[in-house]
């Protein structure tokens, strides 16, 4: 029985790779490359070829990211059995779990003094830019679940983001400029209210040696490139979340012929990995990626100023 034949007959739901790796936290060229040198998965096949994921072979592909991130090098990793591998991570999640699983127990009492304080404490330990990416993204996708079944109130939701907000925009408006390095401005467009995550990609980018100038939710195409234009940044980045992808495909076009060619735009968000291709466009898929390109990007600012 071939793959195809055994996706057929499998009653288990499975998901496409640009769906895996948003799951995952893995790009698709990553996913693909796991696969193909170290066998880190084997993903069932449609009769066309396409590949699909189970469920078993995300959590799978989760352990693996988990383990490279603990400093296993990815040939010895996917070489362990699954079990193993969780014997690596599993200290690292059950830490995490019962970190949440505290903070969640102050919110439901509106403690905001008590979550303040687990979130302080948590940024001491690992660095604000860890704690935003590998404490504070966890627990709002945790609270989001409770929040969508009913176990959690809207007003425990908004104290959360609130505080966590407030921890993340203070530390990034407060960095001083860098005139040798790039330029960023971060927001997101008209119709757009989540912008959270956008500012996790902008404490980020910070890190990795950006000037970040945030502008935060609902701005118009038109302030956008008078923005980008009167601070000469050298990147737009715009988060995507709950924006249609009829209304996100309508202004694009329209900013990338409003902006000079040499001004990169980059989308992020869970919307962003929707929308079509755009030339000159770029869709970043996680904070990795950010990362990464802000990297590239202050390299050759130096070598421009030297």
């Amino acid at each position: 029985m071939n793959e195809a034949e055994r996706l057929t007959d499998n009653d288990e739901m499975t998901f496409p790779v640009r769906i895996a790796a948003r799951m995952t936290g893995l790009t698709p060229e990553l996913l693909r490359a796991w696969e193909r040198r170290y066998s880190a998965v084997e993903p069932l096949r449609t009769e066309g070829g396409t590949r699909r994921y189970t469920s078993e072979h995300l959590q799978r592909l989760q352990l693996l990211r988990q383990a490279v991130d603990a400093g296993i090098r990815i040939s010895d990793a996917a070489r362990m059995e699954s079990a193993v591998l969780r014997e690596h991570v599993s200290p690292n999640i059950g830490e995490s779990r019962s970190w949440i699983s505290e903070v969640i127990a102050a919110l439901h009492q509106l403690d905001s003094d008590r979550a303040r304080m687990l979130f302080e404490t948590r940024a001491e330990e690992t660095g604000l830019a860890e704690f935003a990416r590998e404490s504070a993204l966890p627990l709002l996708y945790e609270i989001g679940e409770q929040w969508k079944a009913g176990e959690l109130s809207v007003a425990a939701e908004h104290l959360a983001t609130s505080l966590i907000r407030s921890m993340l925009a203070s530390n990034l408006f407060a960095r001083p400029s860098n005139e040798a390095a790039p330029t960023l401005v971060f927001a997101t467009p008209s119709g757009e209210n989540h912008d959270l995550g956008l500012l996790i990609a902008g404490l980020t980018a910070a890190e990795a040696g950006a000037n970040i100038i945030f502008l935060g939710a609902n701005m118009p195409v038109k302030d956008l490139v008078e923005s980008v234009e009167a601070s000469r940044a050298d990147v737009l980045a715009l988060g995507l979340v709950t924006l249609p992808i009829e209304e996100a495909m309508r202004f694009l076009p329209e900013l990338r012929a409003a902006l000079p060619s040499h001004v990169l735009i980059w989308l992020g968000g869970a919307a962003a990995k929707d929308c079509p291709p755009i030339e000159g466009v770029d869709t970043l898929s996680n904070l990795d990626q950010v990362a990464a390109n802000v990297s590239l990007l202050a390299v050759d600012a130096a070598a421009a100023a030297g």
